[in-house]
């Protein structure tokens, strides 16, 4: 059976998607909203200018300029330079992902950046990584176990659900050193 029109109530907007969908010609409505500049959606502070609009799911700033996102820290040191960044990464120097203030931004590589987040002690460590099987508990547990009894570390491997080069390299301390276990 073919739907007409009336089957559809056009005040909500899902049901304006679904008439589209079905081929009527329903125009999108118009978004009343005006648009913010850029510079009001920042809010500066004596230290940090906070990006107060969209956010991305790691917290950095978001900035829509004709349907194309800019990263907000990137688009505000571009245009307070007066230069295209390219390639290259905008590292924030606070370490916080929201700030858009110019002063706090350095340019870098990929590399520079992983430098810096190791050197700042950021990167994710331990039961932390997500692909990781032990917890630090784990890692204690199993240090004590094999200190104490005569246990090979294949058995304690066997006990926790990793490899034998897994639990060797975490009580030796190669891995999970971390922690200070």
């Amino acid at each position: 059976m073919k739907k007409t029109l009336s089957d559809f109530d056009l005040s909500k907007k899902s049901h304006r998607y679904l008439a589209r969908k079905a081929g009527f010609d329903v125009p999108k409505l118009p978004n009343n909203k005006p648009k913010k500049t850029f510079w009001e959606q920042v809010e500066k502070t004596k230290n940090c200018w906070f990006w107060k609009g969209k956010l991305d799911r790691c917290g950095y700033g978001i900035y829509s300029i004709n349907n194309f996102c800019h990263k907000a820290h990137r688009y505000c040191y571009e245009i307070t330079n007066n230069l295209k960044i390219g390639k290259q990464i905008a590292m924030h120097t606070c370490d916080t992902p929201n700030c858009v203030n110019p002063d706090h931004i350095k340019l870098g590589t990929h590399a520079d950046n992983q430098k810096d987040k190791v050197n700042k002690n950021r990167q994710a460590k331990g039961e932390k990584i997500s692909i990781s099987k032990l917890t630090q508990k784990d890692v204690f547990d199993a240090r004590n176990i094999y200190k104490n009894e005569k246990v090979t570390y294949k058995q304690l491997a066997e006990k926790y659900g990793v490899c034998r080069d897994t639990m060797q390299k975490a009580i030796r301390g190669i891995n999970w050193s971390h922690n200070g276990l």
